[in-house]
């Protein structure tokens, strides 16, 4: 398991470079730096979702469509998958605090 400092060290670049990238983006674009900055968290965020979770049984069932006599694995828990759930969180929370300034502002 990784130490904390490395996976919060992680967790501020997921959430600092998408900053970057829109702040130059916004520039190119004459836009505002949260509209591109939304995108981008959204996006990253697809690609973050865990193996595990809600869209796992999903599949199953299409699987199970096609061969019924499959047998989807049990889920378990991995305690390894935390530093992965901290930085999903970490891009949830960014792209929550964009949407919400892009309704304020």
């Amino acid at each position: 398991m990784k130490p904390i400092r490395q996976t919060l060290y992680q967790s501020a670049l997921y959430v600092a470079i998408p900053l970057i990238a829109s702040l130059l983006i916004g520039y190119l674009a004459k836009c505002s730096l949260l509209i591109p900055a939304s995108i981008i968290y959204g996006v990253l965020l697809v690609f973050m979702i865990p193996s595990d979770s809600f869209l796992s049984s999903n599949v199953d069932y299409q699987t199970k469509r096609m061969n019924p006599s499959f047998r989807p694995p049990p889920l378990q828990r991995r305690i390894e998958g935390a530093p992965e759930m901290i930085n999903f969180l970490f891009v949830l929370t960014a792209l929550v605090l964009c949407l919400l300034l892009l309704l304020v502002g």
